[in-house]
């Protein structure tokens, strides 16, 4: 196995800290009851990431109320790149499978959520499709029935992504009708109406599909092809982020307007 860049680790700790200070809402202050929410929105290792990291935090300052702030999140955040991280990087090189071995398991499950995270664009579509099994597209106005998700990736080295860069990065001729954006939408907004639409014995999947795809990727988007109704009844629809490896992951699908 490679080596992991500790910048690499010290970014699941701060994705998983800011994740408790989303849970606290306007007050800054997270409870217990409010961190059982958050988790209960998260699945595998970022679930338990999120939540021992929450129980790192009180147990530093032995807080028999299990509330947190800000200012203890960001002293836990200081100490688990100083102790979790750095001193087991004893040659400053990054952490070989041998110190990753050594950590403590707060710090091994910082690796293991840094190295899911580090997946290819490619790999995570392919998972993004795998949690859309069974999920379906009624979304938009769309006439289509039983429209399932695929797998969408295509190569690129992207910093961000904006309407200019995915019609340059799919090689859209903008002169086309079929190949005019119709519509950009927050992929926030999409998932909340995806779990709204589904069966109470698939909302949990839906919910893991936007917890996956909103913690890998960058940007996130819904993008709708196809001017109306010049570009014909049937529009892709692209649900696409930047990866970590600068490539363009997501999913694919299609709406009818007629």
């Amino acid at each position: 196995m490679s080596r992991i860049a500790k910048s690499e680790v010290n970014a699941a700790f701060e994705w998983a800290a800011a994740q408790i200070t989303e849970a606290g809402g306007r007050d800054g202050i997270t409870s217990r009851a409010e961190i059982r929410r958050k988790i209960a929105e998260l699945t595998g290792a970022e679930r338990d990431l999120v939540d021992f990291f929450y129980r790192f935090i009180v147990r530093r300052d032995g807080n028999p109320s299990e509330r947190v702030d800000r200012g203890d999140i960001e002293a836990a955040l200081k100490a688990a790149r100083e102790q979790l991280v750095a001193a087991f990087d004893t040659n400053d090189n990054g952490l070989s499978a041998d110190e990753v071995a050594a950590m403590p398991p707060l710090g091994r499950l910082a690796v293991k959520v840094a190295r899911h995270r580090q997946r290819s664009g490619e790999e995570l579509s392919l998972h993004f499709e795998a949690l859309a099994f069974n999920l379906v597209l009624d979304d938009f106005g769309t006439e289509l029935t039983n429209e399932h998700f695929l797998s969408f990736h295509a190569a690129a080295q992207l910093e961000s992504l904006n309407a200019q860069s995915f019609i340059a990065t799919l090689g859209l001729k903008t002169d086309d009708p079929k190949d005019r954006l119709a519509r950009i939408e927050s992929a926030a907004d999409f998932f909340r109406r995806l779990v709204e639409h589904h069966t109470p014995g698939q909302t949990a999947q839906a919910v893991a599909l936007a917890q996956a795809m909103q913690s890998t990727l960058a940007d996130l988007h819904v993008y709708i092809l196809g001017q109306d109704p010049e570009g014909g009844p049937i529009h892709p629809v692209y649900i696409v982020g930047v990866a970590p490896d600068g490539s363009l992951a997501g999913l694919r699908a299609r709406v009818r307007w007629s």
